[in-house]
């Protein structure tokens, strides 16, 4: 059962749906975790699947994502090291929201695109 509305009306942010939908907000937090949706990832090949995102600004994502326990990092023992990156178990539970999301939206488009013809 959802809680009532009174409970977060004088702070929205305990909204649960709010902190959830803060916790993948970001300009490329969405299609990180589409890309790791698929298969873990060297941090050098996320770079190349977003050429228009800065290394810095996908690192920041990325520490974000791992602070809210959505994505694992994974550093390499090697001499020359190296970091990958996965879904952690909460971020697997989170791809199929993901997808639905992306088809509510891809729907909405549509039907948008279908009414104004």
């Amino acid at each position: 059962m959802i809680d009532p509305v009174e409970l977060y009306a004088d702070d929205p942010t305990s909204c649960p749906v709010a902190a959830a939908v803060g916790a993948f907000s970001g300009k490329w937090k969405p299609i990180i975790l589409h890309l790791l949706a698929q298969d873990e990832l060297h941090f050098a090949n996320i770079c190349r699947a977003l050429p228009k995102a800065s290394k810095k600004v996908l690192t920041e994502q990325l520490r974000e994502l791992e602070n809210d326990g959505i994505v694992v990092r994974r550093p390499t023992n090697e001499n020359r090291p190296r970091v990958f990156y996965s879904l952690s178990r909460t971020g697997k539970e989170l791809a199929p929201i993901m997808l639905s999301l992306y088809k509510w939206q891809k729907d909405r488009s549509q039907k948008e695109m279908s009414d104004a013809a």
